[in-house]
C-alpha cells in the first residue's frame, strides 16, 4: 500500500464480494470517511489490503472500486487503459456496426466507475454520477478521450453536461450543433445532447427498437411515453400501418413528428399526442381504442429503494390500462429503466394486469439494454433495463 494513500477500512466481512467482482461499498460498510470526494484510497480488511476505490464521503455507496490490485496506480495511462479496452468491446457485438451512436464507456460495468460516455456520430457526451465521480473523472478527460480514440471510438468534440441529476449549463470543447443526426439502421434521428433525457437519446433501447419493428409489419401501435419517438418511427419504417406516439412533453411530440418526417414516412400514419400516459390510456379504453402492439416505457419510477413500493403501484396501474388498450391476441411490450425493479417484479406486474383484466398473459421474450452496455457478472445492480414481451 503506497504511504501517500488513505487507508479504509471495512466495517462488514466483504472481502469476497469485492474481489469477485462488486465494485460498490454503502454507507453501512465504511461509517463517515473523512476524505474530499473523488479521493483514491486503499480498502482494508483485519486480513489486510483488499483493493483501490474512489471515495465519496457524502454518498449512499461511500465507495468504488477502481482496481482488484490495492496498490493500483491510477495515472493517465491506467485510464486511457480502461478507456480502451471499452472501446475495444464495442467493436465485438455485429449489431452496434449500423449506429453511430452508442455507450462507449457504461461506469463500473467498464472499470470506470461513476463515469458515462455516449459518443453521437463522434460528439463525446460526459456525465458523472455524483460530484465524487466529477472530482476524479473530469480532471482524467483527455486521458479517457485518449483511450477511447486508440481502441476505435472516433472523437471529435465533447459535451460535458456534469452531474447527472444536477442543474447544469453543461459545456463544449468544440463545435456542438443544436442537433447532432445519428443513424440506426436504417433510421435517422437528430439528438439534442444539449438538453434531452438522459444524454440525449435512449441509446440503451436500440436492439428492442430494432425488435419491435420486426413485429410490426401491418400492426398499429401505440408507444406511451413516446419521448422522441425511436420505437415509433422504426416500427414505422418496418410497415406499420399506424403509430401513435405518446408523451406528456410537447417538445418531445414535436421531435417524434419532425424524426417521422425526416425518415420519410407518410405524415398520416403517425399520430403524435401530448398527454399523461396514464390520462391518455384511461381515455382510450373508455372510448374503446386498441392497438396491436402496446409499448410501454416510461421513466424511472424508482429512483430510490425507499420508492419501490409506490413504483411498483404505478407500473402495475400502467400495465393494466396498457392490456386494456391492446387487442387480443396482440403484444405488450413492457419496460422497466430502475436498478430497484427487476425481471421477477416486471413479471408479478404483468401477472397482476393479466389476472385483474381477465387475460391469458405469456412472456415470450426477456430482454434488456443493447450490448453497448455490458454488465459486470458479479453486479446485478448494473443490468437496470428490464424488457418483458409479452403475447395478449
Amino acid at each position: 500500500m503506497s504511504p501517500s494513500r488513505p487507508a479504509v477500512r471495512l466495517r462488514r466481512p466483504l472481502r469476497p464480494t469485492i474481489r469477485r467482482g462488486h465494485p460498490w461499498l454503502y454507507d453501512q460498510a465504511l461509517g463517515p470517511l473523512a476524505l474530499p470526494p473523488g479521493t483514491i484510497a486503499t480498502v482494508v480488511d483485519h486480513d489486510g489490503p483488499i483493493a483501490t476505490a474512489m471515495i465519496d464521503p457524502d454518498g449512499p455507496i461511500r465507495a468504488r472500486v477502481l482496481d482488484l490490485d490495492p496498490v493500483a496506480r491510477i495515472d493517465d495511462a491506467w485510464v486511457a487503459g480502461r478507456a480502451a479496452a471499452a472501446a475495444g468491446r464495442r467493436r465485438v457485438p455485429p449489431g452496434l456496426a449500423a449506429t453511430d451512436a452508442l455507450r462507449a464507456i457504461h461506469g463500473e460495468n467498464d472499470g470506470l466507475p461513476g463515469l458515462t460516455v455516449d459518443v453521437y456520430a463522434g460528439v463525446a457526451v460526459v456525465v458523472f454520477d455524483g460530484g465524487a465521480a466529477a472530482a476524479l473523472w473530469q480532471p482524467r478527460w483527455p486521458a479517457v478521450r485518449a483511450g477511447l480514440v486508440d481502441g476505435g471510438v472516433a472523437v471529435h468534440a465533447t459535451w460535458t453536461r456534469g452531474v447527472r441529476g444536477a442543474r447544469a449549463a453543461g459545456h463544449g470543447d468544440g463545435a456542438i450543433p443544436e442537433r447532432i443526426r445519428i443513424r440506426e439502421g436504417t433510421a435517422a434521428f437528430d439528438v439534442d445532447v444539449r438538453h434531452g433525457q438522459k444524454t440525449g437519446f435512449f441509446l440503451d433501447q436500440r436492439a428492442n427498437r430494432a425488435r419491435v419493428a420486426e413485429l410490426a409489419a401491418g400492426a398499429e401501435v401505440l408507444n406511451l411515453c413516446a419521448y422522441t419517438g425511436g420505437f415509433s418511427v422504426r416500427a414505422g419504417l418496418a410497415g406499420a400501418a399506424r403509430v401513435t406516439s405518446v408523451d406528456l412533453a410537447a417538445p418531445a411530440i414535436a421531435a417524434a413528428d419532425r424524426h417521422w418526417r425526416l425518415n420519410g414516412l407518410a405524415a398520416a400514419g403517425h399520430e403524435g399526442v401530448v398527454a399523461d400516459a396514464f390520462a391518455f390510456l384511461e381515455d382510450a379504453v373508455a372510448r374503446g381504442r386498441r392497438w396491436d402492439i402496446t409499448i410501454v416505457d416510461p421513466p424511472s419510477f424508482a429512483a430510490s429503494e425507499a420508492a419501490r413500493p409506490q413504483a411498483l403501484a404505478a407500473y402495475q396501474r400502467l400495465n393494466r390500462l396498457a392490456l386494456q388498450a391492446t387487442r387480443p391476441g396482440g403484444l405488450l411490450v413492457s419496460a422497466s429503466c430502475s436498478s430497484h425493479v427487476h425481471e421477477a417484479d416486471l413479471r408479478a406486474v404483468l401477472a397482476e394486469a393479466g389476472r385483474t383484466c381477465g387475460r391469458d398473459l405469456r412472456v415470450v421474450e426477456v430482454r434488456g439494454a443493447d450490448a453497448d452496455h455490458p454488465t459486470l457478472p458479479a453486479f446485478p445492480e448494473g443490468r437496470y433495463l428490464q424488457l418483458l414481451l409479452a403475447v395478449t
